[in-house]
C-alpha cells in the first residue's frame, strides 16, 4: 500500500526546508509515497517561494511531462508530489496593512473596546506597516491575520489551491489517520506566526468545506527551528520608511521567547503530537545579498541553503515514519506533545548517522551518494541527452530515442539545481554545494571535501567520484576503472548489464531506474 503524507512549508525558511525535502524525495528516500505539499507564504514574490515552485515543477517533469505520474520504488524521483501554493494577497489597497483589513479607523467609533484592545496589542507602526513582504517578526499580528486569511480563502475560493489541499486532507481523514508536518522558523514572521494556529485553522477550514466532518483523525508534527542566520542591520532612514523591519539581532531573543511559548501553551501542546527542536550553535551564516539595505522580502530575497534545513527535512521524515498508534497515544495523553532534539559532534562534523537513526543510515548514505554521482553523469556527461539523441548507439545503448525532450531538459535542470551548474567553464553552486559551504567547509560534511574544492569544469572532470566520494565509513563503496578506463565508461558497462523495469510506464523513468540500479551495482550497494 502506498503512503500518503501531507507537508506544509511556511515563510522563507519553510520554503528552503521544503526544498531539502524535495531533494530527499529525488534521492529516493520516500519510495512508494504520494506527497501532498503546500507552500504557504505571505510574500508571494519572494525569491525562495519562486525557487521552490521551480524545483517542484522540475521534479514533476523528471517523472513525465503530460503523463500520468506514479509513486515508485528503488529509483530516483520515486515519490509522487502534488503541489499547492497559497499566499494572502496583501498587494491590494484594501489589504495592505492591518488598519485597512480590519477597518480600524471606523472601529474606534463602532466598538471602542475592540479598538482599545488593538491599541494595547499593536503599536501604530505595527498597525500600519506594509504586509506585502510578510509579518516581519510581528507574530501576535501574524497569527491573527493568518488564521482568518485561511478561513476567508476557503469560504470564498472553493476551487483554490488551499481548498484543494484541505479537501485532500478531509478525504484522507475518512479512511486513515493522516500525518501533517509543518516546516518553518520560530524566530521570524510568517512561519513563527502560523505554526501555532495551523491545526486549529485547518480544522475550522475543513468544517467550512465539509460541515460536521472536521479533521479529528489528523496527526500533526512540526519543527521548531530557531535562529541560524544573520544579515545586515537596517539604517535609521530605512527603518523609518518601512516602519517595522525584522532584525537579525533579535532573532535569538525571539527564539528564546518562542521556545518558552511552545513549552507552556496548552493549545499547541494538545494540537501537535511531536515537536522537533533544531538550531545551530552560532548565527555566523550570512544571507546578505548585494544590497545597500536588508531585504524585507520580494524577488531578490533568495537565500542560499543551509544544512540545518536538511535536518528539518529529516525531522519530517522521522515524523512520517512514526506509527499511527504512537502518535494517537500522544494525542490522547494528558501531557500532550512530545519534544525531540538531535545532537552532533562538538566540532560540528556531520555524518550520515547524524540525520537518521542507525537502521536508516546506510540507506541514506547510498541514496545521497548515488544521487551525487548522477549529477556528474547528467551535468558533465549529459547521459540523458546522449541516450535521447541516439548518440549512445555506438555503445550499444538504445531504446530511449523517444523520450520527451522536455523531460531530458528537466533532468539536466534538476541536477544543476541539486549540485552544480557550469557557466563559461566556472562551477556555480547548487543545493548540495551550498550545504557544504554552510558547514564551514573543510572536512565537516559527509562526502570527501575534494569534491567541493573544484571551481572549474576542468577541475571537476578530474574528480574521481568512483573512489573519492565517501569518507571512511563508506569508503569500501567504490569501484576501480583500470589503468586506461574512466568512471563514465565503467558506468556504461554496468548500465548495459541492467535492463529496463517493465512495470515503469514512462520511458524517462525507465532510464532513471536503470541508471540507479547500475550505480548501486558499481558501488556495491544492495
Amino acid at each position: 500500500m502506498k503512503d500518503k503524507i501531507f507537508i506544509i512549508g511556511i515563510g522563507g525558511t519553510g520554503m528552503r526546508c521544503l526544498e531539502s525535502f524535495v531533494h530527499l524525495a529525488a534521492m529516493g528516500m520516500l519510495d512508494e509515497t504520494e506527497i501532498e505539499m503546500l507552500a504557504l507564504d505571505t510574500d508571494r514574490d519572494n525569491g525562495n517561494f519562486r525557487r521552490l515552485a521551480d524545483l517542484v515543477d522540475t521534479y514533476q517533469k523528471c517523472k513525465g511531462v503530460e503523463k500520468q505520474q506514479y509513486a515508485l520504488s528503488q529509483t530516483f524521483f520515486s515519490a509522487k508530489i502534488n503541489y499547492y501554493q497559497y499566499s494572502p494577497d496583501y498587494a491590494k489597497q484594501e489589504t495592505g496593512n492591518f488598519v485597512r483589513i480590519t477597518g480600524y479607523g471606523d472601529l474606534k467609533y463602532q466598538d471602542e473596546k475592540q479598538a482599545q484592545l488593538a491599541d494595547l496589542l499593536l503599536t501604530a507602526n505595527t498597525r500600519e506597516f506594509d504586509l506585502k513582504h510578510g509579518y516581519r517578526a510581528q507574530t501576535h499580528l501574524g497569527s491573527f491575520l493568518m488564521y482568518h486569511n485561511i478561513l476567508e480563502e476557503v469560504k470564498t475560493n472553493h476551487d483554490g489551491q488551499l481548498a484543494r489541499f484541505i479537501n485532500a486532507l478531509i478525504t484522507a481523514n475518512q479512511s486513515i489517520s493522516p500525518k501533517v508536518f509543518v516546516l518553518g522558523s520560530v524566530f521570524g514572521g510568517t512561519g513563527a506566526s502560523s505554526i501555532p494556529v495551523i491545526p486549529k485553522a485547518f480544522n475550522a477550514a475543513a468544517n467550512v468545506l465539509a460541515p460536521g466532518i472536521g479533521l479529528r483523525n489528523v496527526l500533526f508534527g512540526s519543527v521548531l527551528l530557531t535562529s541560524y542566520f544573520t544579515f545586515q542591520a537596517p539604517s535609521g532612514d530605512y527603518l523609518a520608511r518601512q516602519r517595522v523591519v525584522a532584525t537579525a539581532e533579535k532573532f535569538a531573543l525571539n527564539s528564546q521567547a518562542a521556545m518558552m511559548f511552545y513549552n507552556e501553551d496548552k493549545t499547541v501542546k494538545k494540537t501537535y503530537q511531536k515537536f522537533y527542536m533544531l538550531g545551530t550553535p552560532t548565527m555566523d551564516f550570512s544571507t546578505d545579498i548585494d544590497s545597500s539595505e536588508p531585504l524585507t522580502g520580494g524577488g531578490k530575497q533568495e537565500n542560499n541553503s543551509h544544512y540545518i534545513e536538511l535536518f528539518a527535512a529529516f525531522a519530517a521524515y522521522d515524523f512520517f515514519h512514526s506509527s499511527v498508534d504512537e502518535l494517537t497515544s500522544i494525542k490522547n495523553s494528558a501531557e500532550g506533545v512530545k519534544y525531540f532534539y538531535r545532537t552532533v559532534s562538538a566540532d560540528g562534523t556531520l555524518d550520515f548517522g547524524d540525520f537518521v537513526d542507525a537502521s536508516t543510515e546506510a540507506e541514506f548514505a547510498k541514496r545521497f551518494g548515488m544521487q551525487t554521482v548522477m549529477s556528474h553523469l547528467v551535468t558533465l556527461d549529459d547521459f540523458f541527452g546522449a541516450a535521447q539523441s541516439g548518440s549512445m548507439l555506438r555503445d550499444n545503448i538504445s531504446g530511449y530515442e523517444d523520450i520527451d525532450v522536455r523531460e531530458v531538459e528537466a533532468m539536466q535542470k534538476y541536477y544543476q539545481m541539486f549540485n552544480f551548474r557550469v557557466d563559461n567553464g566556472q562551477v556555480r553552486d547548487g543545493w548540495l554545494r551550498q550545504l557544504y559551504v554552510s558547514t564551514g567547509g573543510g572536512d565537516k560534511f559527509m562526502f570527501r571535501p575534494e569534491m567541493f574544492g573544484a571551481t572549474t569544469e576542468r577541475e571537476l572532470r578530474k574528480f574521481s567520484y568512483n573512489n573519492r566520494l565517501y569518507k571512511t565509513d563508506y569508503e569500501k563503496n567504490s569501484f576501480k576503472t583500470g589503468l586506461f578506463g574512466s568512471p563514465f565508461n565503467s558506468f556504461k558497462e554496468a548500465f548495459k548489464g541492467r535492463a529496463d523495469d517493465p512495470d515503469v510506464p514512462n520511458k524517462c523513468e525507465k532510464l532513471t531506474k536503470r541508471m540507479y540500479a547500475a550505480l548501486c551495482d558499481l558501488y556495491g550497494f544492495k
